[in-house]
């Protein structure tokens, strides 16, 4: 009995989580009679399939009736006339395959290439990236001789491609 009453507890929540069944829409509605039956007729999905399987059966018997005359089939023919040639085949995959050995040549090349120890630094700015807050005093150092270096660098460099630019051998900013 014990049992029984545990699991009647389950069920009971169960079935009122379900959706109730409801089979006839007009069931309030008793006194409207009925139609009558219905001739249905098969809809144009059957006859699609049928006229689909009756039209590869015929295509394959002609296709076998060409080839036991020795002639290649129209289906043959038109695959041929619209496939790339070999010689093509073979031209695109000589290129794809020197693209290939090109890319894996200059990946090898920067891949080993010894990477600088030291970050060139363009701007002194860098040197105060951290937070400006809990800094204790007398921690920061002087960085003026720093940004004076790397303006006479910067300076210096800018005055050679002016004197190149007056020559006029070169014209661009990076040369």
């Amino acid at each position: 009995m014990f049992l029984a009453r545990r699991s009647v507890a389950p069920a009971r929540q169960l079935l009122r989580r379900q959706q109730p069944r409801r089979f006839d829409s007009h069931a309030a509605h008793h006194d409207h009679h009925h139609a009558g039956p219905v001739n249905e007729a098969f809809g144009p999905g059957f006859y699609i399939s049928i006229a689909t399987v009756a039209s590869g059966y015929l295509l394959y018997r002609l296709s076998k009736a060409k080839q036991e005359s020795g002639s290649e089939s129209w289906i043959t023919g038109l695959i041929k006339k619209w496939t790339a040639p070999e010689e093509l085949w073979e031209r695109r995959n000589a290129i794809h395959t020197a693209a290939m050995e090109k890319a894996a040549e200059d990946r090898h090349l920067f891949m080993g290439a010894a990477q600088p120890s030291t970050i060139e630094l363009k701007d002194p700015d860098i040197f105060n990236t951290g937070s400006p807050y809990n800094v204790a005093a007398g921690t920061t150092a002087d960085l003026s001789a720093v940004a004076e270096h790397y303006h006479k660098k910067n300076q210096a460099i800018e005055e050679a491609r002016v004197a190149r630019m007056k020559d006029g051998k070169v014209v661009s900013l990076y040369d």
